[in-house]
């Protein structure tokens, strides 16, 4: 028959070890590399009931990244069409406050967007990834006056 007073040994020790356990969790996960931070923009936000459009962050590089594109309903297409490049430029800004980007759309997959962060006009996309070869290097600049009304 086991006594009360002989549980009193083990619960200390099973507090040691899962206090032992617990400090080398927190440990573990002080020397983890953060996870870097992703990016989601939703058409949702201005509150435009015709358009629904989610851009979310799914891959992140050095030079890169890959969103996914999900249209529930397109509302303008010229509105949709600018929702789309101002969500692209705020990626640029929170990458590194990019000017310069290059885009190939479906790549990797249908829905997604690849887009590559250049540091100059004249930076030829395809040595950041082959898969950009041939694609237009867009100043997004250009569309600040109407990216910076969207706010």
């Amino acid at each position: 028959m086991l006594r009360i007073r002989s549980l009193v040994p083990l619960a200390s020790n099973a507090t040691g070890y899962y206090g032992l356990c617990g400090t080398i969790i927190l440990a573990l996960l002080a020397a983890a590399p953060a996870v870097a931070e992703t990016f989601r923009a939703d058409s949702k936000r201005f509150a435009n009931s015709k358009m629904d459009i989610v851009v979310t962050e799914t891959e992140r590089h050095p030079r890169t990244s890959v969103v996914e594109i999900q249209i529930k309903a397109v509302g303008s297409s010229v509105g949709s069409s600018f929702f789309l490049l101002c969500s692209v430029r705020d990626l640029a800004r929170q990458r590194g406050n990019y000017r310069y980007i290059a885009k190939v759309e479906e790549q990797p997959h249908r829905g997604h967007m690849l887009i590559a962060f250049l540091q100059s006009v004249t930076e030829p996309p395809e040595k950041i990834d082959a898969r950009l070869r041939g694609q237009q290097v867009i100043d997004l600049e250009q569309f600040s006056p109407i990216c910076d009304k969207m706010q």
